[in-house]
């Protein structure tokens, strides 16, 4: 009988590591937009509105950022990814990502916010148990990507690991600092991939009416993509 309660006590042990372990991937592959209402907002203060749009990383596109980050991508990370465009008025002003990776202590969720120059705005973390993670909230660590672009190098050469000759790193965040360095790399090249027509320097206004109305085109497109999505 005592051979069975065993049994039965290991039974369950086990499969609840599994659903853990399982269950992790999905976590990071969908990143919740958590207070929207809020960080639209905060980011993006002259803004009016946004909205979600998804995008679909097919195996082209895949090969495409595996190459361009010398890594790998998860294997859940293919397929949806969703975006959300910041909006005054009927213009596009912004492009907001939620994104999240994988930490030592679960996932790490982040929220980052790009220009229609393509650049970094700012960025946020909704949630982490990561050692320092406090530190790289602070105005001191998150300055330092503001203005950044695809041709920064955020990581050493083919590696995750945060390219210490650029940012300097608060005191023992260094694995935190080099998630966030991680996800911006890949974000900004997601936000080129799927959003060309919003990532591109900021022109002369004399030639604004003509872009805002390709732009409520585009605009209208991406509408009708997501309901015929849904």
């Amino acid at each position: 009988m005592k051979c069975k309660k065993d049994f039965d006590l290991a039974a369950i042990l086990v499969f609840l590591l599994l659903s853990f372990v399982f269950s992790t991937p999905s976590e990071a592959a969908l990143c919740a937009f958590r207070n929207p209402d809020r960080d639209v907002y905060e980011m993006f203060p002259q803004a009016t509105g946004y909205r979600s749009v998804i995008k679909k990383l097919d195996r082209k596109a895949q090969k495409q950022i595996e190459k361009f980050l010398g890594q790998r991508l998860d294997y859940d990370e293919g397929g949806e990814h969703t975006f959300y465009l910041v909006l005054k008025d009927e213009d596009v002003i912004g492009v907001i990502r939620p994104h999240a990776e994988r930490g030592r202590h679960g996932i790490v969720e982040m929220v980052w916010a790009f220009t229609l120059d393509g650049r970094i705005k700012d960025f946020k973390i909704q949630r982490s148990r990561e050692r320092g993670t406090a530190l790289i909230k602070a105005e001191g660590f998150r300055g330092q990507f503001r203005g950044r672009t695809l041709k920064t190098a955020f990581t050493e050469k083919k590696s995750r690991k945060i390219n210490t000759a650029l940012f300097t790193l608060p005191k023992n965040a260094e694995r935190i600092s080099s998630l966030i360095a991680y996800s911006a790399k890949k974000n900004l090249f997601l936000y080129k991939l799927f959003f060309p027509q919003y990532n591109r320097q900021i022109e002369n206004t004399s030639k604004d009416k003509g872009k805002k109305n390709s732009e409520k085109k585009i605009i209208e497109k991406d509408k009708r993509d997501e309901n015929n999505h849904r």
